[in-house]
Protein backbone atom coordinates (compact mmCIF):
# COMPACT_ATOMS: atom_id res chain seq x y z
CA UNK A 1 0.00 0.00 0.00
CA UNK A 2 3.01 2.29 0.74
CA UNK A 3 4.30 2.40 -3.07
CA UNK A 4 0.49 3.15 -4.67
CA UNK A 5 -0.58 5.70 -1.25
CA UNK A 6 2.89 7.32 -2.66
CA UNK A 7 1.36 7.16 -6.15
CA UNK A 8 -1.96 8.23 -4.61
CA UNK A 9 -0.41 11.53 -2.54
CA UNK A 10 1.56 12.56 -5.56
CA UNK A 11 -1.22 12.45 -7.99
CA UNK A 12 -3.23 14.62 -5.46
CA UNK A 13 -0.45 16.81 -5.42
CA UNK A 14 -0.19 17.43 -8.97
CA UNK A 15 -0.63 20.74 -10.60
CA UNK A 16 -3.11 18.90 -12.75
CA UNK A 17 -5.23 17.78 -9.80
CA UNK A 18 -4.70 20.86 -7.73
CA UNK A 19 -5.44 23.21 -10.72
CA UNK A 20 -8.92 20.79 -11.33
CA UNK A 21 -9.76 21.54 -7.92
CA UNK A 22 -9.43 24.96 -7.64
CA UNK A 23 -11.61 25.42 -10.74
CA UNK A 24 -14.09 23.61 -9.42
CA UNK A 25 -14.12 25.28 -5.59
CA UNK A 26 -14.25 28.80 -7.51
CA UNK A 27 -16.90 27.81 -9.77
CA UNK A 28 -19.15 26.35 -6.83
CA UNK A 29 -18.42 29.00 -4.33
CA UNK A 30 -19.05 32.00 -7.00
CA UNK A 31 -22.33 30.39 -7.47
CA UNK A 32 -23.28 30.91 -3.96
CA UNK A 33 -21.85 34.59 -3.69
CA UNK A 34 -23.13 35.68 -7.00
CA UNK A 35 -26.76 34.29 -7.01
CA UNK A 36 -29.19 37.19 -7.08
CA UNK A 37 -31.79 34.49 -5.31
CA UNK A 38 -29.45 34.01 -2.31
CA UNK A 39 -28.07 37.22 -1.36
CA UNK A 40 -31.12 40.02 -2.46
CA UNK A 41 -32.92 39.18 0.85
CA UNK A 42 -33.32 41.09 3.77
CA UNK A 43 -30.94 38.75 5.60
CA UNK A 44 -29.59 37.21 2.95
CA UNK A 45 -30.21 33.64 2.57
CA UNK A 46 -26.45 32.56 2.79
CA UNK A 47 -24.65 33.99 5.89
CA UNK A 48 -21.25 32.29 5.04
CA UNK A 49 -19.34 30.15 2.75
CA UNK A 50 -16.63 27.96 3.62
CA UNK A 51 -14.52 26.22 1.48
CA UNK A 52 -11.62 23.67 1.69
CA UNK A 53 -9.37 21.23 0.07
CA UNK A 54 -8.94 17.42 1.78
CA UNK A 55 -5.73 17.64 3.63
CA UNK A 56 -2.81 14.98 2.99
CA UNK A 57 -3.43 13.37 6.36
CA UNK A 58 -7.72 13.68 5.73
CA UNK A 59 -7.17 11.80 2.75
CA UNK A 60 -4.79 8.96 3.95
CA UNK A 61 -7.74 8.46 6.82
CA UNK A 62 -9.84 8.12 4.47
CA UNK A 63 -7.88 6.09 2.01
CA UNK A 64 -7.14 3.61 5.47
CA UNK A 65 -11.45 3.66 5.90
CA UNK A 66 -11.72 2.63 2.25
CA UNK A 67 -9.26 0.14 2.12
CA UNK A 68 -10.70 -1.60 5.65
CA UNK A 69 -13.83 -1.79 3.77
CA UNK A 70 -12.26 -3.68 1.31
CA UNK A 71 -12.17 -1.18 -1.85
CA UNK A 72 -9.68 -0.98 -3.74
CA UNK A 73 -8.09 2.21 -4.33
CA UNK A 74 -5.46 3.41 -6.45
CA UNK A 75 -3.66 6.16 -8.51
CA UNK A 76 -6.02 5.82 -11.43
CA UNK A 77 -9.36 5.23 -9.37
CA UNK A 78 -9.13 7.63 -6.71
CA UNK A 79 -10.94 10.38 -7.85
CA UNK A 80 -13.41 8.63 -8.66
CA UNK A 81 -13.50 7.40 -5.36
CA UNK A 82 -13.31 9.99 -3.09
CA UNK A 83 -16.03 12.53 -3.26
CA UNK A 84 -14.85 15.06 -0.92
CA UNK A 85 -11.68 16.65 -2.40
CA UNK A 86 -13.65 19.74 -2.45
CA UNK A 87 -15.55 21.20 0.13
CA UNK A 88 -18.02 24.14 0.54
CA UNK A 89 -20.31 24.68 3.55
CA UNK A 90 -22.87 26.74 3.05
CA UNK A 91 -24.12 28.48 6.86
CA UNK A 92 -27.68 30.08 6.66
CA UNK A 93 -29.72 31.68 10.05
CA UNK A 94 -33.36 30.12 9.47
CA UNK A 95 -34.48 26.12 8.45
CA UNK A 96 -37.04 27.98 6.38
CA UNK A 97 -34.53 29.56 3.90
CA UNK A 98 -33.30 25.75 3.12
CA UNK A 99 -35.87 25.61 0.76
CA UNK A 100 -34.29 28.45 -1.77
CA UNK A 101 -31.40 27.10 -1.20
CA UNK A 102 -31.83 23.75 -2.14
CA UNK A 103 -34.13 24.73 -5.29
CA UNK A 104 -31.02 26.89 -6.05
CA UNK A 105 -28.80 23.84 -6.20
CA UNK A 106 -31.15 21.55 -8.13
CA UNK A 107 -30.97 24.30 -10.98
CA UNK A 108 -27.74 24.14 -11.55
CA UNK A 109 -28.21 20.41 -12.07
CA UNK A 110 -31.41 20.90 -14.04
CA UNK A 111 -28.75 23.01 -16.10
CA UNK A 112 -26.75 20.86 -16.47
CA UNK A 113 -23.99 22.92 -15.13
CA UNK A 114 -23.63 20.21 -12.22
CA UNK A 115 -24.36 16.69 -11.80
CA UNK A 116 -25.14 14.77 -8.62
CA UNK A 117 -23.28 12.04 -7.88
CA UNK A 118 -25.72 10.37 -5.23
CA UNK A 119 -29.01 11.78 -4.10
CA UNK A 120 -28.72 14.46 -1.52
CA UNK A 121 -28.54 13.54 2.08
CA UNK A 122 -29.94 14.79 5.26
CA UNK A 123 -28.47 14.22 8.35
CA UNK A 124 -30.39 15.47 11.50
CA UNK A 125 -31.78 15.15 15.33
CA UNK A 126 -34.94 17.67 14.58
CA UNK A 127 -38.12 16.61 13.52
CA UNK A 128 -39.26 19.53 12.05
CA UNK A 129 -35.89 19.85 9.66
CA UNK A 130 -36.57 16.00 8.93
CA UNK A 131 -40.06 16.76 7.75
CA UNK A 132 -38.95 19.91 5.40
CA UNK A 133 -36.12 17.45 4.12
CA UNK A 134 -38.36 14.76 3.45
CA UNK A 135 -40.91 17.71 1.60
CA UNK A 136 -38.41 18.58 -0.89
CA UNK A 137 -37.70 14.74 -1.41
CA UNK A 138 -34.36 14.50 0.06
CA UNK A 139 -33.23 10.95 1.72
CA UNK A 140 -32.78 11.83 5.69
CA UNK A 141 -30.98 9.71 8.00
CA UNK A 142 -31.99 10.48 11.83
CA UNK A 143 -28.18 11.63 13.64
CA UNK A 144 -28.13 12.60 17.25
CA UNK A 145 -26.41 16.21 17.50
CA UNK A 146 -26.01 16.61 13.80
CA UNK A 147 -27.89 18.47 11.00
CA UNK A 148 -26.74 19.15 7.49
CA UNK A 149 -27.27 18.44 3.81
CA UNK A 150 -24.74 17.04 1.83
CA UNK A 151 -24.39 17.18 -1.74
CA UNK A 152 -22.01 15.37 -4.11
CA UNK A 153 -21.61 16.84 -7.23
CA UNK A 154 -18.98 16.82 -10.20
CA UNK A 155 -18.99 19.05 -13.54
CA UNK A 156 -20.78 17.37 -16.01
CA UNK A 157 -18.40 16.16 -18.64
CA UNK A 158 -16.61 13.17 -19.49
CA UNK A 159 -13.37 13.70 -17.64
CA UNK A 160 -11.34 10.09 -17.11
CA UNK A 161 -10.29 12.17 -14.19
CA UNK A 162 -13.54 13.61 -12.65
CA UNK A 163 -13.44 16.07 -9.11
CA UNK A 164 -16.35 15.62 -7.13
CA UNK A 165 -17.40 18.66 -4.06
CA UNK A 166 -19.10 17.94 -1.31
CA UNK A 167 -21.39 20.84 -0.36
CA UNK A 168 -22.98 20.75 2.80
CA UNK A 169 -25.50 23.35 4.32
CA UNK A 170 -26.62 23.78 7.54
CA UNK A 171 -27.70 26.78 9.69
CA UNK A 172 -25.42 28.72 11.67
CA UNK A 173 -26.98 27.44 15.09
CA UNK A 174 -25.64 23.73 13.82
CA UNK A 175 -22.62 25.05 12.98
CA UNK A 176 -21.88 26.80 16.53
CA UNK A 177 -23.41 23.82 17.96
Amino acid sequence: MENNLDKILELYNSDEIKSKMSRFKNQVEDFFKHNHKLNSNTPPTIHTIKSRFKSEESLIDKLNRKKLEGKIINSENFTNEITDLVGVRILHIYLEQFPLIHNEIMSQIDNDEWELYEAPKAYSWDDDAINLYKQLSIQTIKKEQYTSVHYVIRIKNKDDRPIFCEIQIRTLFEEAW
